[in-house]
């Protein structure tokens, strides 16, 4: 399929003004911001050193994915031709995409949390970086549980009966100007019911998951020119 020029996100109510229904939030005194889609399972962080117009063109690229493809692909018949396709949109939007492979996902550990499994993940990917993004991921899932809006935002638009699925983009600016963002979509299959938020209550020790994760880096340049 050809792709065709993005929208700009105001226009997409997943990912719209606040006016027309996006949550948005301080992530920390810092003046971080943290975007929750309305129907969406896509929560995004921006650190407080990410220029405005690369925010914005994070944000556009992440809504163009989303549509594209959900537009080519059925995510719950054909995941893996559905992550290619995002992988695709990501890429057209000018961020690179190397290494960002849908795979199985393996956790060892026990009664843990779908947060500490998330953050492993980021860190493992994440390089030099690792502390930044940490920290700034840190913040932003303190945000969600400190406010029940989001949390049962969060929560409604990621988990279905026994099955999840969520998209995770912390993003920053390279001390180069450059965002760059440990861009992770999980799939998981969870085997037990139990009470309260699942992302931060539930035992994770039967869950079946799948990933997608890799360190991804926007060129402003190509961006433009896909406009």
């Amino acid at each position: 399929a050809v792709l065709a020029p993005f929208q700009a996100s105001r226009a997409i109510r997943s990912f719209a003004g606040e006016d027309e229904g996006l949550k948005e939030e301080d992530v920390n005194e810092v003046g971080g911001k943290l975007l929750l889609g309305d129907d969406k399972p896509v929560t995004l962080a921006f650190a407080d050193n990410l220029d405005g117009d690369i925010a914005q063109a994070a944000r556009d690229s992440i809504t163009y994915a989303e549509r594209y493809a959900d537009g080519n692909a059925n995510k719950a018949e054909t995941p893996m031709r559905w992550h290619a396709k995002y992988a695709t949109a990501m890429k057209y939007c000018g961020w690179s995409t190397t290494g960002y492979k849908y795979a199985s996902h393996t956790v060892k550990q026990k009664n843990i949390t779908m947060e500490s499994i998330v953050l492993d993940i980021i860190g493992a990917v994440a390089g030099a970086n690792k502390g930044a993004m940490l920290k700034l991921l840190g913040d932003a899932f303190g945000t969600i549980k400190s406010n029940d809006g989001l949390t049962t935002l969060f929560d409604k638009n990621s988990k279905s009966g026994k099955e999840a699925d969520f998209r995770i983009v912390p993003c920053l600016s390279s001390t180069k100007g450059t965002a760059i963002t440990a861009l992770l979509a999980m799939d998981c299959e969870l085997k037990t019911e139990q009470g309260g938020a699942w992302f931060w209550k539930w035992n994770m020790s039967e869950v079946k998951m799948k990933k997608a994760a890799a360190m991804i880096e926007l060129n402003m340049d190509e961006h433009e020119r896909a406009r």
